[in-house]
C-alpha cells in the first residue's frame, strides 16, 4: 500500500467516526426532547430551595412548651432597656424563628417523626420496641433538622431513652433548643425534687449556652443560671440532683 492509498484510507476512517459520533448527539437530543417536561415548581417551594430552609411558619409546636417557661413576676412592665426583658424577647424570638440558625429541613422529618408516640412513654415494653425507637430517634437526630427539637426534647427528658445521637444533635441545632429546655427546669422547681428530665435539660442548656453565649443575648445571665442557682436553694433537691446542676452552673461560669 502506498503513502497516498494510506492516507485516504485513514481520512476515510475518520471521515466514519465523525458521521457516527454526530448521528449519536442527533439521536440522543433527539431523545431528550421526547421526554415530558416536569410541572414547574410552586413559587413557594421555589423559594424554600433558594433559602436552603422551609420557613418556620410551616411548622407548629404540638406542646407549647417553648412558650411555658415561667418568667419573673412584672416582666411585662419592665423598661424595654431592662437586660432581664431583653433575654426574655430574646428567648421569645428564638422560640419563634428556629431556623434564624441554621438546621435542616428535611422531607424526610415529618414521616419519622409521625412513627413516633406522643406524649413519649415512659417505659418500653420491650427489649425490641427499645431498639426501634432508639433507632427511629437516631434517624431524626441524624437530619439536624430544627422541626424535630422539639419531639427529640421531649423524647429526652421525658422519655426511656436517653443521651446518645439525639443529645449530640440538640446540642449541635443550638439556641433554637433552649426555649423547649428551661421548662423542665421550672418543673423541678415547682414541684421541688429532680427527676430524671431536669439532668438532661441542665446539662444541654449549659454546653448550649457555654457554645453560644453572643448568641443567646443574655438568656444565660438572666434566664438560665438564676434557674440552675434557685435549683441549689436549700430544700429543692437533694445532694444527688445538685450534682447535675452544680456541674452545668461551672460548664456556664468558666
Amino acid at each position: 500500500m502506498n503513502a497516498k492509498n494510506l492516507i485516504s484510507g485513514i481520512c476515510i476512517l475518520l471521515a466514519i467516526c465523525l458521521a457516527i459520533y454526530f448521528w449519536g448527539e442527533w439521536e440522543k437530543a433527539r431523545f431528550d426532547a421526547s421526554l415530558p417536561t416536569p410541572p414547574p415548581e410552586p413559587a413557594d417551594e421555589q423559594q424554600a430551595v433558594a433559602d436552603g430552609l422551609i420557613p418556620s411558619v410551616d411548622w407548629q409546636p404540638s406542646t407549647g412548651r417553648p412558650h411555658e417557661a415561667v418568667k419573673p413576676e412584672g416582666l411585662d412592665e419592665l423598661d424595654a432597656d431592662d437586660p432581664v426583658a431583653k433575654a426574655w424577647a430574646k428567648l421569645d424570638y428564638i422560640a419563634d424563628n428556629p431556623f434564624a440558625w441554621g438546621g435542616n429541613a428535611d422531607p424526610r422529618t415529618p414521616g419519622l417523626i409521625a412513627q413516633l408516640e406522643w406524649p413519649p412513654p415512659e417505659y418500653v415494653r420491650d427489649e425490641g420496641h427499645g431498639m426501634e425507637l432508639s433507632y427511629l430517634l437516631t434517624d431524626i437526630a441524624k437530619l439536624r433538622d430544627s422541626r424535630a427539637i422539639e419531639i427529640l426534647v421531649a423524647y429526652q427528658c421525658s422519655g426511656p431513652i436517653q443521651g446518645g445521637p439525639v443529645d449530640e444533635a440538640l446540642i449541635a441545632l443550638g439556641p433554637p433548643v433552649v426555649p423547649h429546655l428551661i421548662p423542665y427546669l421550672d418543673e423541678a422547681l415547682k414541684e421541688r425534687k429532680g427527676y430524671l428530665g431536669m439532668s438532661p435539660a441542665a446539662n444541654i442548656l449549659s454546653q448550649i449556652g457555654a457554645q453560644y453565649r453572643a448568641d443567646l443575648g443574655g438568656i444565660v445571665e438572666h434566664i438560665i443560671l438564676p434557674k440552675l442557682e434557685l435549683l441549689l436553694a436549700d430544700g429543692v433537691l437533694d445532694d444527688f440532683w445538685k450534682l447535675h446542676v452544680k456541674e452545668a452552673i461551672a460548664r456556664l461560669k468558666r
